[in-house]
């Protein structure tokens, strides 16, 4: 699968969830080789912006779209890697933050 196609299924995923895909495609298609290699490295695609233990039981969090991209989105606008963004931010009537908390580093620092 190419980049170009897994952009089709990203984009029905952001369809179902009710978000939108980060209008800058470039980035979106830098992502989806991210998350393609993921998949071919790990066996699933967990987000490229963040480091993976091989082990799918441990990485399911960060799975794409990861268990915190919904709070990112609904707080800052975009989720942690910016794949996944709000109508505002699609639609350019909000910037979203260069960076934002990442959520997977924070559980782990409480654990």
């Amino acid at each position: 699968m190419t980049p170009e196609e897994y952009y089709n299924i990203l984009e029905k995923v952001a369809e179902r969830k009710g978000w939108h895909l980060n209008p800058d495609k470039e980035l979106v298609l830098e992502l989806a080789e991210g998350l393609l290699k993921n998949k071919e490295r790990y066996g699933y695609a967990n987000c490229p912006c963040r480091p993976a233990t091989g082990d799918v039981k441990k990485d399911k969090p960060i799975i794409c779209p990861c268990v915190y991209a919904e709070d990112d989105i609904n707080e800052y606008g975009r989720c942690y890697c910016a794949l996944y963004v709000s109508k505002e931010v699609a639609e350019g009537r909000v910037k979203p933050p260069a960076a934002i908390p990442d959520r997977h580093f924070e559980k782990y620092l409480e654990d």
